[in-house]
């Protein structure tokens, strides 16, 4: 299958690294409204954004930064400081096409490698038809209003800690993640089993939170989720859709079959 897009294209990294560094200052805003006790916070460094969540929180990164050229030793150290005031060791999504300088300079104060993750994306084009549902009327999809956010929250949890009874306070650091996007349920007879967030940055949607109950996975959940969410982004006038996900994962395979392609994988670094 031909690509649609190049790995080589400084410009596109350029725009879906500052959609997410956009973001990661909406989720620190709507964490603080949602959970004031966790201390979230966020400011600009190296052209990108450091978000903190709460010490341990996946939310806690610093993202699209050293992608707009020479970055100073002095502004990491700074952005270094931003983590470890707040007790958190430093951690950086790196996008493989970031400044070569700021490159050596993490791997020279010993930062090491944790996690990989596909940064996927695909073009979306008025009007064009979306793949066919797996399993037709078998999952319902809609907006989750103010009321159903509570349920969202915990089907998400339970899809992430892949259990039924999940822990309050994993709940509670969610519920700031469903205040800075539209949260998409999908129900199958009735019942809740699967989550999915979207966000939208300068024509980008960014999607994010996709989770499935273990009893309803294999059924097409987030496959329907990605329609719903790829046609609302339709609606709203985008031109690109974006999700971050684990390689070789479920959610890979299934961000693939609905037309995203991997523009380059990104490299999650920590010091602690």
């Amino acid at each position: 299958m031909a690509r649609t897009f190049s790995t080589a294209d400084l410009p596109l990294a350029r725009r879906v690294e500052a959609a997410e560094a956009a973001n990661g200052f909406r989720v620190a805003r709507a964490l603080g409204e949602a959970s004031p006790k966790l201390g979230a916070a966020a400011e600009p460094f190296l052209g990108g954004c450091a978000l903190f969540g709460g010490v341990g929180s996946p939310m806690t990164h610093a993202l699209g930064i050293g992608m707009s050229g020479p970055v100073a030793a002095t502004e990491l150290d700074r952005m270094e400081a931003f983590f470890r005031e707040r007790g958190s060791p430093v951690l950086i999504d790196l996008c493989p096409l970031t400044d070569s300088g700021l490159l050596e300079m993490v791997f020279s104060r010993g930062y090491r490698v944790i996690e990989f993750n596909n940064l996927l994306i695909r073009r979306i084009s008025p009007g064009e038809p979306l793949a066919p549902p797996i399993l037709p009327d078998s999952v319902a999809v809609s907006v989750a209003g103010e009321r159903d956010l509570d349920t969202w929250n915990r089907t998400v949890a339970r899809g992430f800690q892949e259990r039924d009874e999940v822990d309050d306070a994993f709940v509670e650091m969610l519920a700031g993640t469903s205040l800075f996007g539209q949260c998409y349920l999908a129900r199958r007879e009735r019942d809740a089993v699967g989550g999915g967030g979207m966000s939208i940055q300068s024509g980008v949607a960014c999607l994010y939170g996709d989770a499935t109950v273990v009893a309803a996975r294999r059924c097409g959940v987030q496959s329907e989720l990605i329609r719903a969410r790829l046609a609302a982004a339709e609606r709203a006038g985008c031109d690109l859709a974006m999700a971050c996900v684990l390689p070789g994962s479920a959610s890979h395979r299934n961000y693939e079959r609905a037309g995203f392609e991997l523009l380059f994988m990104r490299v999650n670094v920590s010091l602690p």
